[in-house]
């Protein structure tokens, strides 16, 4: 079968409209089919490759998911995410290139499995026993392996089916300033050795966080039960300082956010004396990073952590025209009763509430600037704003996740006159 090009996903696709992952478009394979339904298969033998093909570095590939795309040169995934926001939206600016291609990821979430194993899910969820990630940091590769053993010497059984421990840890670190905490996830079926583990690492790490996670559901989140040392992360972004709780949100590729901050900057444009909108704000990094330059900056994030975290960095580094609201973006923009200059969004992938849309259409702000993780949603949204007399000035797709499909998008929308 002939790969002839790329779903929204990263698989190939081939001519009956099989989807197969680790394929790409110009290779010849062998898959079998796996959901009739779905028009999903598994890739069997890969049969002539593609010239943009390469010999991926990782000896996991094929079985973990996380880099579907390592197996393409990275010349060429730019190339293909390029050409999908093309695609989508018309034109663009040259995507930004991630400026690592491996090691660029500050978190990494790890399962624990059968045999004392730690590691990544395949897709069959099944834990893929790591010896190193390449995504990861040599420190974060070093830290997965010493909790593997800690979990061997103190006999730590994995949570299954309702019996065991261990279930998670999250490993975070700090890039422009250096730290890094950790979060261990466990059932609430005993107790986690916490002081134990905080004696063996206290050298390597600034803080330990044990988290019980009740829920049946296969997440790396908890209730926070202890902490030693450190129970957040802190970062800097564009000389920001960022205080980040150990469970929080925060981008994944640093030296990429920095760019992505930027680029919104630049397409604000802002002279000083604008107030600025900051929609799904979350933590506060995009709102924060333009307050220097704006008249006052209002975020609005439905999650309330988010919020008294935004605020926290706020009075961090010292920015008092920043105010950030808690609840629903489509209920509290219509409550304000105020006009800005320019609008920021950043929404999760579903993108925006129709009623968000109509709200943004009558404050008719003379500038709009979409950063978004799923350009698909944001074609929608846009063609939704463009009903109220908006127009797209500028866009520019940046690379967060080499490796894999993802592509962050910021579009600047104007205001016809």
């Amino acid at each position: 079968m002939k790969i002839l090009t790329l779903d929204e996903k990263g698989r190939g696709v081939g001519p009956e409209g099989l989807h197969v992952s680790f394929a790409y478009p110009g290779d010849e394979v062998e898959a079998i089919l796996i959901n009739r339904r779905k028009k999903t298969g598994r890739l069997v033998k890969l049969i002539e490759g593609s010239p943009n093909r390469q010999t991926p570095p990782c000896p996991y590939f094929g079985r973990c998911g996380g880099c579907p795309w390592q197996g393409l040169k990275y010349k060429t995934q730019l190339q293909f995410k390029e050409a999908r926001i093309k695609t989508l939206f018309g034109d663009c600016q040259p995507i930004i290139p991630s400026p690592d291609e491996y090691g660029y990821r500050n978190r990494m979430d790890y399962a624990f499995g059968p045999e004392h194993t730690l590691g990544l899910k395949d897709d069959r969820d099944n834990i893929i026993d790591l010896d190193r990630c390449l995504l990861a940091s040599a420190r974060s590769n070093e830290l997965l392996a010493r909790l593997r053993q800690f979990s061997v010497r103190h006999d730590l059984k994995e949570y299954d089916r309702g019996q065991g421990l261990l279930r998670h840890v999250v490993i975070r670190e700090g890039l422009n300033i250096k730290n890094a905490v950790l979060n261990v996830i466990t059932s609430n079926l005993g107790e986690f050795p916490l002081e134990t583990l905080w004696e063996e690492l206290k050298g390597n790490v600034e803080g330990i966080t044990w988290s019980v996670n009740l829920s049946p559901a296969d997440r790396s989140y908890g209730d926070l039960q202890a902490t030693l040392g450190q129970d957040y992360l802190l970062e800097s972004l564009l000389d920001l300082k960022f205080k980040v709780p150990v469970q929080s949100f925060f981008q994944t590729n640093t030296r990429q956010a920095e760019r992505l901050l930027q680029v919104i900057k630049d397409f604000a444009g802002l002279q000083g004396g604008e107030m600025v909108f900051d929609l799904y704000a979350g933590t506060g990094s995009i709102g924060l990073s333009l307050a220097d330059r704006a008249r006052e900056v209002i975020g609005l994030e439905e999650n309330e952590a988010a919020v008294a975290l935004s605020r926290a960095n706020a009075e961090l580094n010292g920015l008092k025209n920043f105010t950030s609201l808690a609840g629903r973006v489509e209920a509290v923009i219509a409550s304000l009763g105020k006009k800005p200059e320019i609008v920021i969004l950043d929404p999760p992938r579903p993108g925006l509430h129709k009623k968000v849309i109509q709200e943004l259409g009558k404050i008719g702000a003379p500038k709009i600037v979409y950063a978004s993780c799923n350009p698909t949603t944001q074609q929608v949204d846009v063609a939704g704003l463009t009903a109220f007399g908006y127009q797209i000035k500028q866009s520019q797709p940046l690379d967060m996740f080499p490796h894999t499909p993802h592509i962050e998008n910021v579009i600047l929308l104007v205001k016809r006159s």
